[in-house]
């Protein structure tokens, strides 16, 4: 049995109640699965970091914040959305053999940080396009995404984000800002 199908197996029995959440979840492993193909990274690494990624969605931050870092800990509490992204990296850390690209692709998914490996990248995007995911702002960074421009679409994906963050009334990470720009150079190197 290959690591993605114990995942797959996990990811089932810990969402069984969560259903929409479960379906997000292939549907991130579909989408990643495909962009691992197309970009030549490890289709397996791919599976096991898209099944991971929402794996602690519904823990109680609390009751497992014993496993982040100090700083990891002050960020989530001013940026909350980030602990199940955290929490779940760790938990795939604690439930598989370590590989660093993997940890670091559950661990920043929401927005990514910067530099990130192309498994990082596929893991954000993947996210943000799996075919399930029927906003406007999605479907419009999925046909950018499978026109075959990543960096554009990853670009999008962040102006989405943030522009959610802002109507939510919410503050963005710094983060945000820099990927904002580090992804601007990136799609304007080639015009």
């Amino acid at each position: 049995m290959q690591l993605s199908d114990q995942a797959k197996k996990l990811v089932s029995e810990k969402l069984k109640n969560h259903n929409h959440r479960l379906i997000h979840t292939f549907g991130v492993c579909e989408m990643a699965e495909e962009l691992a193909k197309r970009y030549n990274v490890d289709v397996e690494k791919a599976k096991i970091a898209a099944l991971m990624h929402d794996y602690s969605k519904y823990d109680d931050p609390l009751e497992f914040s014993y496993l982040l870092t100090n700083e990891e800990k002050k960020e989530c509490e001013k940026y909350p959305f980030l602990y199940h992204a955290y929490l779940s990296a760790y938990n795939y850390k604690r439930l598989f053999p370590y590989d660093e690209d993997i940890f670091n692709a559950i661990h920043n998914h929401v927005f990514g940080r910067l530099n990130m490996s192309k498994l990082e990248e596929i893991i954000m995007i993947s996210d943000f396009t799996e075919k399930n995911r029927e906003y406007p702002d999605c479907i419009r960074c999925r046909k950018i995404l499978l026109d075959g421009d990543m960096n554009k679409a990853i670009y999008e994906s962040l102006l989405a984000t943030k522009k959610h963050c802002i109507e939510e009334g919410k503050t963005t990470h710094p983060i945000q800002e820099e990927l904002l720009k580090e992804y601007e150079r990136k799609i304007n190197q080639w015009i």
